[in-house]
Formats: structure tokens, sequence, C-alpha cells
């Protein structure tokens, strides 16, 4: 029994080193998780109204950018005919 114990916990703790060791380049599990909890705090801080807020100011911001890129497309189409019809009414 003892010794089904111990290979148990050989086994687990085996399994956490090599947990461990896929996070090394982020600094280890323990840092990870420090990271980990870290966003969780900053995420916190930011609320779903304050998103949605921001989120509707960019489409109103898109939806004028692209209202004013219609409306010069629109311009340069009219300025194409003007000057395929070789300027006839304005020289």
């Amino acid at each position: 029994m003892t010794q089904e114990i111990r290979e148990l916990i050989d086994r687990i703790l085996a399994s956490y080193d090599e947990m461990d060791r896929r996070f090394t380049a982020a600094g280890g599990l323990g840092n990870l998780l420090s990271l980990y909890e870290q966003v969780r705090r900053e995420l916190e801080r930011v609320s779903f109204q304050e998103l949605d807020r921001m989120t509707g100011e960019i489409k109103n911001v898109i939806e004028a950018l692209l209202t004013i890129d219609y409306e010069l497309r629109k311009v340069q189409n009219l300025k194409l005919v003007f000057d395929s019809r070789g300027g006839i009414g304005g020289q």
C-alpha cells in the first residue's frame, strides 16, 4: 500500500514537472499562473458597458468613414464623366 502511494506521488510529481517544463518559455507554471491572476484582475477593472460604448463609437466612426468614402467615390465618378466629355460646359 505504501509503495502504491509513493508510485502515485511520483507520477503526480513527474506530470507536474512535465507541465512546468512546457511552460518554461513563460517562466514556468508558477509564473504563468501568476500572470493569469494578474490578467484576470485587470480584466475585472473593465466593464462590459465600457466595452460596449467603445465598440459603438468605433462602429459610428466606421459608418461615417464609409459614408465619406462613398461620397468621394461619387465625386470621382462625376469627375471622370465630365473629363471624358472633354470638359463641355466648364470650359
